[in-house]
């Protein structure tokens, strides 16, 4: 699915963040297993999370942090050869942890882990169906460049659930 949202952090004290999002779905197709693929309307999407500071890290050092997110997303689908549509929601919960460095706090290279599940509730064909995700795991690579209050970031995961993000955050 593509999706854009909007999203924003607010630092608790030193060590914990709140974060949140609202997003809306695009646009996309799912395959379920023996199934007929899906077209993906237009939806939303919202999220909570907490982030911990684990570790600062300096120099070599990295620093570590754990993170824990709560999202909900829903749409409508329809197959391709049929002009019903249905229901689609889906909620996950993540929890993950990042090994990132500070280089002259500009630039923010990173490695990422997190593992999720969550159902996927669908009605298809008349039926009720609860599902889940294929992969239960995510490896990334990422980095944020930071310039005056501004950052650019990117982050790509190409093993386990594959998603590409990027994005451009201010900082007040």
């Amino acid at each position: 699915m593509s999706t854009v949202s909007l999203s924003g952090s607010w630092l608790i004290n030193e060590r914990f963040t709140f974060r949140g999002a609202l997003g809306i779905i695009l646009d996309g197709t799912l395959t379920p297993k023996e199934k007929t693929k899906q077209n993906v309307d237009p939806g939303g999407m919202v999220s909570v999370g907490l982030e911990y500071i684990v570790f600062v890290g300096d120099g070599i050092m990295p620093f570590i942090d754990l993170s824990s997110n709560f999202s909900v997303s829903f749409t409508k689908t329809q197959a391709l050869i049929k002009e019903i549509k249905t229901n689609y929601l889906a909620s996950d919960l993540r929890f993950g942890a990042r090994a990132g460095w500070n280089i002259n706090g500009y630039i923010f290279p990173y490695l990422s882990t997190r593992v999720f599940g969550g159902p996927v509730n669908w009605k298809m064909d008349g039926k009720d169906v609860t599902g889940s995700d294929i992969h239960h795991y995510q490896l990334a690579i990422g980095t944020a460049v930071r310039v005056n209050d501004f950052s650019i970031y990117g982050e790509w995961a190409g093993i386990g659930e594959r998603a590409l993000s990027v994005g451009l955050s201010l900082t007040l």
